[in-house]
This record gives structure tokens, sequence and C-alpha cells, in this order.
């Protein structure tokens, strides 16, 4: 049996790896969204340079909601100053 691919899960582990040498797994990836924090890098290259909607999917897959992810990434902002211009317009708008 295969395992599904989450849309945006490979977008997530390619920025990952492209920022750090330290390997990260789908469930270290879900609580980053969720706001539990880790490697500073994963959480910068998470947050900076991923599209919204990879992230978006992602949580989605794993029953996070999109006000929650906003949570984690304000988070983000000012603990490794993670910076997006797509989650930033997300933050602007009107909840």
């Amino acid at each position: 049996m295969t395992k599904a691919v989450v849309p945006g899960m490979l977008a997530i582990k390619h920025a990952v790896e492209n920022a750090s040498n330290q390997p990260i797994t789908e469930a270290e990836i879900i609580a980053v969204l969720r706001g539990a924090g880790g490697h500073p890098s994963h959480v910068r290259a998470i947050f900076g340079d991923v599209s919204l909607q990879a992230i978006a999917s992602v949580g989605a897959s794993a029953g996070t909601d999109l006000a929650t992810i906003l949570d984690a990434y304000r988070a983000a902002r000012e603990a490794v100053a993670a910076a997006n211009p797509e989650l930033d317009a997300a933050l602007a708008e009107p909840w």
C-alpha cells in the first residue's frame, strides 16, 4: 500500500532541506504549523520559503485551521525572524 501524498508536503520538505542539513519528519512539520516550534532553521524555512497555499494544504490535511497556522507564523516572526508576504497579507485580513 502506498502512502497518500499530501499536497504541499513536498514543497515544505524541499524548503527545509535547502535550509538545513538536519532532517525533518512530517510529524515535526505538523508540530511547527501548530505552533510547537522546532529547529529554528526549519521554522524559518517553512514560514519564510513556502507558499500560503502549500502551508494551508498541509495544515488542513492534519486538521489544523488557518488561524492556528497564522498564530504559529506570528510567533515564528518574533522567534526566528520568519518573513512571508503571503502570510503577512493573511494576517492583515479581518477574521
